[in-house]
């Protein structure tokens, strides 16, 4: 496996590359690369931006989000789908390009494919019992401080 240029860590779900595929594990790496060219003038740029923000995002708090149907009713499985098919459909052009337009292209595509499988992971999701009683304990704890502040100063 390929390590940051910088740091030599492995990257892990925060990676980026450069327009040159220079690989980093971070942002801060990123910009502590004193080689890296000026992205900021490619075509695709504002693109492999938006889709990796929100693929972060989307791996890092999916499973909250599905979770908090069970505690809190909303957001449902399906709305939570949806709204990834819709943000997928932003990037159809990419997938039809299946990353051969350069590194960004390809970074795109990649981004895209694991969208796409998390959809499936969240299809086939089933809340864990375990989880679910932890999370419902905590929720109840925290109304209950919740409830006590909100008491003592009014």
């Amino acid at each position: 496996m390929k390590r940051c240029k910088v740091c030599r860590k492995k990257p892990r779900l925060e990676r980026r590359v450069n327009n040159e595929g220079v690989l980093f594990c971070s942002d801060d790496c990123y910009d502590d690369y004193d080689h890296s060219p000026n992205d900021m003038d490619h075509p695709y740029i504002d693109d492999y931006e938006a889709i990796r923000f929100v693929y972060i995002d989307w791996m890092e708090n999916y499973e909250d989000d599905l979770y908090k149907e069970w505690l809190y009713g909303t957001p449902r499985k399906e709305e939570l789908m949806e709204q990834l098919d819709e943000f997928l459909g932003e990037f159809m052009d990419y997938y039809g390009l299946e990353g051969r337009d350069g590194v960004f292209s390809a970074e795109i595509y990649h981004y895209v494919m694991e969208l796409e499988q998390l959809k499936v992971v969240m299809k086939n999701w089933k809340a864990d019992e375990k989880v679910l009683n932890k999370r419902r304990k905590a929720m109840y704890e925290e109304r209950k401080r919740r409830k006590e502040e909100e008491e003592i100063w009014g």
